[in-house]
């Protein structure tokens, strides 16, 4: 999002694409204004993206009015629709070029250890298994984070077993926290 407002709003290709065939999901757009406050202070560069968004999904509502009430729903589908978000597509890609970089340094000692210790959302995790295949020295890697999703495992039951009145006193830090780790794995780190 931050190199969206910063860098690509300006781009007069990339506003016109924008206006033409992408958008936002409701996340992304959530995220915007928040994000140039965050960065910049202000919000010029969100106010010119969310423009661009608006002025395309409205393009077939004046349509439909224009119409009149009979044809205005069948005009409306298209603009009920959301179009590609431009965030997800370009968050996706990143992740793909990262896991591909990943799996092919895997094989490295060093490389191996420090992909076995991130702690990677389990979709990532997935893909990257499904990348990284049978390639030399990902095996110790895919230990590594399968006991980590294993350990977590123990730890919600943990939770679960402890978690009743009699049992509460027995309930470690560990439990605790186990959720909320889970939420960020299964869910991701919306911080």
């Amino acid at each position: 999002m931050d190199a969206i407002i910063n860098e690509r709003v300006l781009d007069i290709g990339f506003r016109a694409d924008l206006e033409r065939t992408q958008g936002f999901c409701a996340r992304h757009v959530a995220e915007l204004v928040p994000t140039d406050r965050r960065e910049t202070g202000g919000i010029l560069g969100s106010s010119m993206l969310l423009s661009a968004v608006i002025d395309r999904r409205i393009e077939v509502l004046r349509g439909a009015v224009a119409l009149g009430r009979r044809r205005m729903r069948v005009r409306q589908s298209p603009a009920r629709r959301r179009p590609p978000c431009v965030a997800c597509a370009q968050g996706a890609t990143a992740v793909e070029t990262a896991l591909a970089r990943f799996a092919d340094r895997s094989g490295d000692a060093a490389w191996a250890e420090i992909l076995g210790a991130t702690p990677f959302c389990l979709d990532d995790l997935l893909r990257f298994v499904e990348r990284a295949g049978s390639r030399a020295g990902f095996d110790a890697v895919a230990q590594r984070q399968l006991a980590r999703f294993e350990d977590l495992r123990r730890r919600l039951d943990g939770y679960a077993h402890h978690s009743s009145h009699d049992r509460l006193a027995l309930m470690t830090d560990d439990e605790r926290s186990a959720a909320d780790e889970a939420t960020r794995i299964l869910g991701g780190d919306r911080r």
